[in-house]
């Protein structure tokens, strides 16, 4: 009998930890290289024994083959539930390459080994600056806060997931374009300026060299803009990451629950 219920809370705790092992796996700010694979562990754990108590347990000791099921099932879910908090930070991050690419900071992308991918200069910029609001507002006990309630919607016994459309995931894509099309308008705009009049000084002094003086001039002008521009950015920023809580509960939603 005690054998029972110890089988029972170690295949319920397991369950729970693949889902949230999974979902620091992929997410941002909980997936960092730079973070320490102990402090990473450790908090998959901690997280377990929070995230335990209001977990419904297993109605009996399951079977290996269907707990391995059931293995796989936790952690699509984790990866699903943190691939949407890493598309939320993938949006900030192309409004800064976009302006990189206007700016012509992209042609200098750089190797960045904490993202594990290249990454240019306003791109790096707008990314961190994002990483850094999302812990100073508190929004990653939020998120956290809303893993714990995914085992309250979708119970670790359930193996149903339902059919995954495409018209969700286009969805969520075309809104992750928009707001960084937004997010980086104000600074193409000045981009787009800048080489306006440019093209204006090389017809009205033919004798000046646009091509050399265009790349450090619009190289000033952005970066004294987007210190003027840094509050309306961030506040824009703070606007978007809670986004990430709102998508991940339509997308549990959007799930069976048996």
């Amino acid at each position: 009998m005690i054998d029972g219920i110890v089988g029972l809370q170690v295949q319920t705790a397991l369950l729970i930890l693949m889902r949230i092992s999974a979902f620091f796996i992929i997410s941002p700010g909980f997936s960092m290289k730079g973070l320490p694979n102990t402090v990473k562990v450790g908090l998959s754990v901690g997280l377990t024994i929070a995230a335990y108590p209001v977990t419904a347990e297993l109605t009996t000791v399951i079977s290996i083959q269907v707990f391995l099921v059931l293995v796989m099932k936790e952690v699509l879910l984790g990866l699903a539930i943190g691939f949407i908090t890493k598309l939320i930070f993938s949006a900030i991050e192309m409004a800064g390459n976009f302006i990189d690419f206007q700016v012509g900071f992209q042609m200098g992308a750089v190797f960045d080994p904490a993202l594990g991918v290249n990454s240019s200069y306003y791109g790096k910029i707008y990314y961190w600056l994002s990483i850094c609001i999302f812990f100073i507002t508190d929004l990653h006990h939020l998120v956290l806060k809303t893993v714990i309630k995914t085992f309250q919607s979708i119970p670790i016994e359930s193996t149903n997931l339902g059919n995954f459309g495409v018209e969700g995931m286009v969805k969520l894509y075309l809104i992750i374009f928009e707001s960084a099309i937004n997010l980086a308008a104000p600074l193409m705009i000045v981009a787009l300026f800048t080489e306006v009049i440019l093209g204006l000084i090389s017809r009205t002094v033919p004798q000046i060299n646009v091509l050399i003086l265009g790349m450090p001039l619009k190289i000033i002008t952005s970066f004294i803009f987007i210190l003027l521009l840094l509050p309306s950015i961030s506040s824009n920023i703070q606007e978007i990451l809670p986004m990430m809580i709102k998508y991940i509960n339509e997308f549990i939603q959007s799930l069976p629950t048996v």
